[in-house]
């Protein structure tokens, strides 16, 4: 028999955190099992204060002096401890196996320097974001970001995913401070020139090898009238550090949300209707890509930049049907991208009338 009066009680659900990046510190000083730390003073307890590691964590955790202070401050990071490479290529072969232990990681750093290191573990992260053939075949997608710093104001490399910052002191750590000092605003998409991390000095640099620089798009720490700042920003192929951080963000979050939408509804029929559920994780992935400014927004709507293209049930192939697979929704939007420069002209006039 029903009752007559019903009463239900449930504590309201807490909108999720933002979403932060997960760093990989590698050591190759020794063996060591993987520990994720949420502050500096335990990361002192198991790694010396002259460590490699120690240092990193030290400059990622301490840029509340940054300029600009950024949004909050990292307060978690994992590091892992191989035995010492005898070649680039052991490394990597180390870190492949380490991946099949834990692949929730994103940016990673180690503690080698060297070009013929950083060539291989460029590499390695390249090669980390599969192709359209391969995610097909089932491949999964772990696509990593490489940090890391040089003294080798000639290094020349093209290797995509690779984010290389010039500095006479390595001991400063330039590449954990910068991610210090940007990487707490992420997801927001924010432009990785303009920062100056906290701890890091002024490279004494001619105009040719300033110049060098530059053609080999190796980020580095300038004076221009007087001020301070990373330049420029970018992976060693040129493209912009915020762009492949956004992409990454979309493909990470547009795959979970249509995970969630498979495992959520009971049956997706396979119709128009079907497919417009399907599609709607797309939409609400552009969504908050633009809410984050990775995605350019329309000044007048106030809506994202963007245009997707969802099949009908009638575009499915008998093959495709009887897969059960639809057809692809194809989109494509505008980057929200930054302004990194200005030139201003004017005229003084002795009056204005």
């Amino acid at each position: 028999m029903s009752k007559d009066v019903v009463v239900a009680v449930s504590l309201e659900v807490r909108a999720n955190a933002a979403d932060t990046l997960d760093i990989l510190l590698i050591s190759t000083a020794g063996e060591k099992p993987a520990k994720t730390y949420t502050s500096l003073e335990d990361i002192e307890k198991d790694w010396t204060k002259s460590s490699d590691i120690y240092l990193k964590g030290a400059a990622l955790f301490n840029q509340g002096k940054a300029i600009p202070t950024p949004a909050s401050l990292v307060r978690k990071v994992t590091t892992v401890g191989f035995a010492s490479p005898e070649t680039p290529a052991a490394l990597v072969t180390a870190l492949k196996a380490y991946q099949q232990i834990n692949n929730d990681w994103y940016i990673f750093m180690t503690d080698k320097s060297d070009d013929a290191y950083v060539k291989a573990l460029g590499k390695f992260a390249e090669e980390s974001e599969p192709s359209v053939a391969e995610l097909t075949a089932g491949v999964e997608d772990h696509r990593k970001l490489y940090f890391a710093q040089t003294t080798n104001k000639a290094y020349a490399s093209k290797n995509a995913r690779t984010v290389l910052v010039y500095t006479e002191d390595l001991e400063e750590q330039a590449d954990a401070a910068w991610v210090g000092a940007v990487g707490p605003w992420y997801p927001q998409s924010v432009t990785w020139k303009f920062k100056l991390p906290a701890g890091l000095s002024v490279p004494v640099l001619t105009e040719s090898e300033i110049t060098g620089l530059e053609t080999n798009n190796i980020n580095y720490v300038t004076n221009e009238y007087k001020k301070n700042y990373l330049k420029n920003g970018t992976c060693m192929n040129g493209e912009w550090i915020d762009a492949v951080i956004g992409a990454d963000w979309i493909a990470l979050t547009m795959r979970s949300k249509l995970y969630d939408i498979f495992m959520s509804n009971a049956n997706i029929p396979y119709t128009d209707a079907g497919f417009a559920i399907v599609a709607a994780g797309v939409f609400e992935t552009l969504n908050e890509a633009t809410g984050y400014s990775i995605i350019a927004e329309n000044p007048e709507s106030g809506a994202g930049i963007y245009t997707v293209s969802v099949p009908k049930r009638s575009e499915a192939t008998d093959a495709q049907t009887s897969a059960r697979t639809m057809p692809d929704i194809k989109w494509e939007a505008q980057l929200g991208g930054a302004v990194h420069g200005v030139k201003v002209s004017g005229i003084l006039k002795a009056t204005l009338s």
